[in-house]
């Protein structure tokens, strides 16, 4: 069996398929092999730059190989990268095709991805919500947010109230003013539904560590269920010492590349949640081989899930079958919205929770009408 064909969809900024914030821009990869199976991947946000790196040394790489030897295809493109740096676009593209590689061995064995990875150890997924909404602005409404989400059976919801005034001081200090402010819709939700509502706080990696304590120690009377990348990564010492300043629970990060940067963080003992997102990380490989590290350091895993449908459906199976879920993110004007103009089947949440996915592989395809779509570019690098 080999791989044939690359194939890149990517969208238009201004289409109406793919509704996201700020300028994420998804790329949808299909991997295509002699035997006419077709693996599904995700990457995102900067569509050029992961395309160059798919159809390029990627695609150099790849073409030819058998698409089952997936360990085997990963180390040697880390290996690669590796030569000049190992992260970045090059990492976002592997996990991609990472994602489109179990795909492909989920369809060949005729079962769902998460039972190649041990079988599920639940019946269903807890969520949280991420507040991308186009309703409420958790800003300016967040009372009735809470609400909204409460009346879904949703139950934990998160937020990130400070990021507008970090500029500011390039996230050096913040003034009483400003602190007052960030914590105002956090104390409206607290006064309006109470302990109803579980509240996550993120920061995006804004604040140098003083004011981090400052913000940690200023959140910490509403009970949050964890302060999210408060630090800038790279500096592990760093989130060790924002960890013995407080008790509030640390989730990181996002912005981790790999099993390595992940095991470094993991033994500082700084780390109360461990967060990885698929789309950057490595894919499914890098996300099963963490969660097996945070679960031998007794961590939770709480997965990262702020882009498009592929990217959902293979956090659902990682989340089906590891153990130590925590919770896992989801968006609900994305599942219930634009992610339906991309794929066959969605996987929508009902009282806070996903349904486990069914069907081989990852359990949806692409919709074949965008093939031919006037908002969607299509790239193929073939054998």
């Amino acid at each position: 069996m080999q791989i044939t064909a690359i194939e890149t969809l990517t969208f238009d900024p201004e289409s109406a398929l793919t509704e996201t914030e700020r300028d994420v821009r998804i790329t949808l990869l299909r991997v295509h092999t002699d035997e006419g199976v077709v693996g599904l991947g995700e990457t995102f946000p900067l569509a050029e730059m992961e395309c160059a790196a798919l159809h390029g040394p990627i695609s150099d790489h790849v073409l030819g190989r058998d698409p089952r030897g997936i360990e085997g295809i990963r180390d040697d493109l880390t290996t690669y990268f590796n030569y000049y740096g190992h992260a970045g676009a090059e990492f976002r593209a592997l996990s991609a095709l990472d994602i489109a590689l179990w795909d492909i061995k989920g369809k060949l064995a005729d079962e769902p991805i998460y039972e190649l990875l041990g079988g599920r150890s639940r019946e269903d997924i807890p969520t949280y919500n991420t507040c991308y909404d186009r309703q409420y602005d958790f800003m300016e409404e967040p009372e009735a947010l809470a609400e909204s989400l409460l009346g879904e059976g949703i139950r934990s919801m998160k937020i990130w109230p400070f990021d507008g005034v970090a500029p500011k001081t390039r996230g050096q200090r913040i003034s009483n003013e400003d602190l007052q402010a960030g914590l105002e819709p956090i104390r409206r939700i607290r006064e309006a539904v109470g302990d109803r509502m579980e509240i996550a706080v993120e920061f995006h990696g804004l604040w140098a560590l003083t004011p981090a304590k400052r913000l940690v120690d200023a959140v910490e009377e509403y009970d949050p269920i964890w302060v999210e990348d408060v630090i800038r990564k790279g500096n592990p010492e760093a989130y060790r010492r924002l960890a013995r300043s407080t008790s509030v629970p640390l989730c990181l990060s996002e912005r981790l590349v790999g099993p390595y940067e992940f095991a470094q963080v993991i033994e500082t003992g700084a780390v109360d949640v461990a967060m990885l997102d698929l789309c950057w990380a490595g894919g499914i490989s890098t996300g099963k081989a963490v969660a097996s590290m945070a679960e031998a350091a007794h961590l939770p895993v709480a997965p990262h899930n702020s882009g498009g449908p592929v990217l959902h459906f293979a956090n659902a199976h990682l989340s089906a079958t590891i153990p130590n879920l925590y919770v896992m993110e989801a968006i609900r004007d994305r599942y219930d919205g634009w992610h339906r103009n991309l794929v066959t089947t969605p996987l929508s949440a009902s009282d806070g929770r996903l349904p486990i996915p069914r069907g081989p592989g990852l359990g949806t395809e692409l919709d074949a009408s965008l093939l031919d779509h006037p908002d969607v570019s299509v790239r193929t690098t073939t054998l």
